[in-house]
């Protein structure tokens, strides 16, 4: 019986003393964290760590760790996540039990205990050859750790460990090298702080590429554009492709403008430079494995010639000089340009809403007339566009043209309407010698080589075309009003009459009809899907030049077939063109809705 009672008794004492030894081993906890992003969506791969320090993991792809054997007591829990952000939360660890929580992750901010790392260089390109030099650089930022007591390991995960200095008095960590092998490198920099806490960054590095070559500083030649660059120095290539894009250089507005496949060819002229302010230029050099590398980056103001910032609501020719003037009508401006050189020789500012001008020789030397809505033309002098004198018609003034003979042919708005719209004046008194028509504020154009007019209406409907004669003595003799009355397409802001006299064409369709009084109507020219935006003529008239306002060209049409042969391509859609014997000068817009104009010449 004594023997029972000790065995029984030492069964007690050593299970007494089991239960003292599992109370003393389970004082620490566990901690479950659940990182998610905008509330909800789980965070892969986010750091987590906790002050007091203690435990760091990494979320798995639920976004969730488990920090295990924490001490009791409690934490503030960081997580971060690289380029995104970090959040932090607070928990109490009981002895032996499982604690969670949740961390939002909180875009922009940068908060908790390890190194917060940044990766400066590379900073615009990745792409490198083989052997090139390559500067990697971070900056590291630590609340607690000085910067020279920092370790911090470059790493590649082809090639190994980089470098391990540490980082400088201002917490830049960088090397450079070029041993990095031929492939894909994905480059890690890690930083531990002294008590333990370590983060990281990454970039992706290739060494594929091909090597660097240089775009040379482009030269403007003529309205072109001139580049050059160094040619490829290895024995891979297979291409250069030339590119443009506009003056920001952006990635999303480039176009291929050519490619070259010969290595030694080291020069492409842009013939065609977009009427725009600035564009950017750059050669992609590809190799034989298909890797690119695109050169630096060059860019060229105006490189289409002189730009406007608004479109012209007019442009007159100097009958003999190389001279154009442009009416702004917003800005209120007469501008005159050289389209030789390309530039402003001079410009006026003008009185009230101008209309439709012209220019001509009345035995005053060559002189611009504008209309405004005023009541008066406005006459100013070709060569230095001071204003010589003013002709008062009393009304809104629309349209006016010259006959050359002393007298000026106006457009006007009377009260009522129909009493005498279209008026003729003295150009040496300004006394108003007669009047006719049927329309107020019609669109003129005088029949070159006869003292005729044809006009459009602007104010009516169906559009009308009107004819009228002048007598010497700037009486109006006939007038006829056309047979159709808007059967055919008319349209006062696209109307021309052949330099021979013979028809004029009118409207995106290139309605045509004879410049007489019969206005007989002959056809269209050949179009297709193409709308017209102008017209010039050969000085017999048998060739047309067409500008297209929904294509960069200027097509060739023929009269009296009407039809529509070739074409000239042209830098922008133009508006407005004139014929200079063997070249046109078309003023044209970089895009079909583009406010910014410029002046282009083209060669026949």
């Amino acid at each position: 019986m004594k023997k029972i009672s000790f065995l029984f008794l030492l069964i007690i004492i050593a299970f007494v003393g089991c239960s003292k030894d599992n109370s003393e081993a389970t004082t620490a906890g566990d901690l479950n964290v659940r990182v998610v992003l905008n509330g909800n969506q789980p965070v892969g791969n986010a750091v987590v760590y906790t002050n007091p320090p203690s435990k760091q993991g990494t979320t798995d792809d639920f976004g969730s760790v488990l920090l295990t054997d924490l001490e009791k007591g409690s934490y503030e829990v960081f997580a971060s996540l690289e380029n995104v952000g970090s959040g932090k939360s607070v928990v109490n660890i009981q002895t032996g039990e499982l604690s969670e929580t949740t961390i939002n992750i909180i875009p922009g901010i940068n908060e908790g205990l390890a190194p917060v790392i940044q990766i400066v260089l590379p900073a615009t390109s990745t792409e490198y050859s083989e052997g090139e030099d390559i500067t990697f650089s971070a900056n590291i930022i630590d609340d607690e750790t000085p910067n020279q007591d920092l370790k911090v390991i470059w790493e590649s995960d082809v090639d190994g460990e980089l470098n391990t200095n540490s980082p400088d008095v201002n917490g830049n960590a960088t090397f450079t090298t070029n041993t990095l092998s031929r492939g894909i490198h994905q480059i890690t920099i890690t930083a531990e702080d002294s008590d333990g806490y370590s983060s990281s960054a990454s970039i992706e590095v290739s060494t594929l590429s091909p090597s660097t070559i240089t775009l040379l500083e482009p030269i403007k030649n003529e309205g072109k554009v001139l580049l050059e660059w160094t040619e490829y120095p290895n024995s891979d290539f297979l291409k250069y492709e030339i590119y443009r894009s506009n003056g920001n250089c952006s990635e999303f507005n480039q176009e291929l403008l050519g490619t070259i496949s010969e290595k030694e060819t080291l020069n492409f002229t842009d013939e065609f430079p977009p009427l725009e302010f600035q564009v950017c230029y750059f050669i992609k050099v590809t190799n034989n494995e298909n890797n690119y590398r695109n050169s630096n980056q060059e860019t060229v103001d105006t490189p289409g010639g002189h730009v406007f910032n608004f479109e012209p609501y007019d442009m007159l020719k100097h009958p003999t000089e190389d001279y154009i003037y442009l009416i702004d009508q917003a800005g209120q401006k007469l501008i005159k340009f050289d389209y030789i050189n390309l530039e402003v020789v001079n410009e006026t500012n003008l009185q009230g809403t101008i209309g439709y001008s012209d220019i001509g020789d009345n035995g005053y030397g060559v002189e611009i007339y504008t209309p405004s809505d005023n009541g008066y033309i406005y006459v100013y002098n070709a060569d230095n566009l001071s204003l010589i004198t003013s002709i008062n018609t009393g009304l809104k003034t629309a349209s006016v043209v010259t006959n050359g003979l002393g007298h000026v042919i106006a457009s006007v708005e009377p009260s009522p309407w129909w009493e005498q719209p279209i008026r003729t004046y003295s150009r040496e008194s300004g006394i108003h010698i007669d009047g006719n028509g049927d329309h107020e504020r019609d669109r003129l154009r005088m029949i070159p080589g006869r003292n005729e007019v044809i006009s459009i209406t602007t104010t009516v409907s169906p559009v009308d075309m009107e004819y009228f004669k002048i007598g010497s003595t700037g009486e109006i003799e006939i007038h006829e009003d056309d047979q159709y009355h808007g059967d055919y397409p008319l349209n006062p802001r696209i109307f021309r009459v052949s330099d021979d006299g013979t028809y004029s064409i009118t409207s995106e369709d290139g309605a045509v009809y004879l410049a007489n009084s019969s206005m007989e109507y002959k056809g269209q020219l050949q179009h297709g899907t193409l709308r017209f935006s102008d017209f010039a003529f050969s000085d017999d008239g048998a060739i047309i030049y067409a500008a297209t306002s929904n294509r960069k060209s200027i097509q060739i049409g023929h009269y009296p077939s009407l039809t529509r042969d070739d074409e000239f391509l042209t830098k922008g859609f133009p508006i407005l063109i004139i014929r200079d014997g063997d070249k046109i000068i078309s003023l044209s817009k970089a895009s079909e809705n583009a406010i910014n104009t410029g002046i282009e010449i083209i060669q026949l």
